[in-house]
């Protein structure tokens, strides 16, 4: 596939982190995000929201920016460096779904007759290749108890586990006590809906609201990989803002890039 479809998964539970922020004035939310291995040195992540609109900085490449416009149902990716970006639409997304989804059935067909072993060796290669999207295995969570204080915010804290394993540790704050409202946040919702098909369970970092075990604004999460800590995310700050109009429009002087499309 020549369109990193994964990083769809990726790019989507970063830009709805902060699902839960009202919109009516324009928020800056700022996240630090770090990989747990050692190697890598910790980044920050700006979003601005306005109305019916989102813009995605993140520190790891400063060069390179994302924008959601509701009012157009349109995603652009935004390179600084080579002065142009990409356009991707509902229908983009819908087209890729389903090119991965009538492949991974074509694989689960050809896997039929093979050997107890080989299949079980192609299923975790198909796992690590194609995004689970609607497909995936659903996270449950669990209370655990208080979390404390973090960045002046009381939290409490939550377990989520999918299929026996443990996925993450999530702290969560309420709204009120940013000092924001839960009851504006439709331009969020709808960026999290444009991308579900490839990136489910995203609850983690958003919040569901209690319906399925998670209730407030994550402010902290730490996510596991074959049981050990892989990454974590934690905001920082959240702030009313105003935001010029050209924030969320793309720059006069870019040329425009082709997606690239899964075959």
């Amino acid at each position: 596939m020549k369109f990193a479809l994964t990083s769809l998964a990726t790019l989507s539970l970063l830009a709805v982190t902060c699902l839960s922020v009202s919109t009516q004035a324009g928020v800056l939310m700022v996240q630090s995000y770090e990989m747990l291995d050692g190697k890598h040195p910790a980044t920050e992540n700006k979003i601005y929201v306005d109305k019916d609109r989102v813009r995605i900085e993140t520190g790891s490449n400063p060069d390179q920016y994302f924008i959601y416009r509701s009012d157009k149902k349109i995603f652009w990716t935004v390179n600084l460096k080579d002065k142009s970006y990409m356009e991707m639409a509902e229908k983009d997304l819908e087209e890729m779904f389903a090119k991965v989804d009538e492949a991974r059935k074509k694989m689960e067909a050809s896997m039929a007759n093979m050997p107890p072993a080989q299949k079980e060796m192609m299923e975790k290669m198909m796992a690590k290749m194609m995004p689970a999207g609607a497909n995936a295995p659903k996270t449950s969570y669990k209370k655990v108890g208080s979390g404390g204080t973090i960045n002046g915010w009381s939290t409490d804290k939550y377990e989520g586990t999918r299929e026996g394993a443990k996925q993450s540790d999530i702290w969560t704050t309420l709204p009120k006590t940013m000092d924001v409202s839960a009851s504006d946040y439709q331009v969020m919702l709808d960026m999290a809906k444009f991308f579900e098909k490839f990136a489910k369970n995203m609850e983690g970092m958003i919040g569901d609201h209690g319906k399925n075990g998670l209730d407030g604004i994550p402010v902290k999460t730490i996510s596991y990989k074959d049981g050990k800590a892989s990454f974590q995310s934690e905001m920082k700050e959240v702030k009313k803002q105003n935001f010029a109009t050209s924030l969320f429009e793309i720059p006069a002087d870019l040329k425009k890039k082709e997606l690239l499309k899964a075959k």
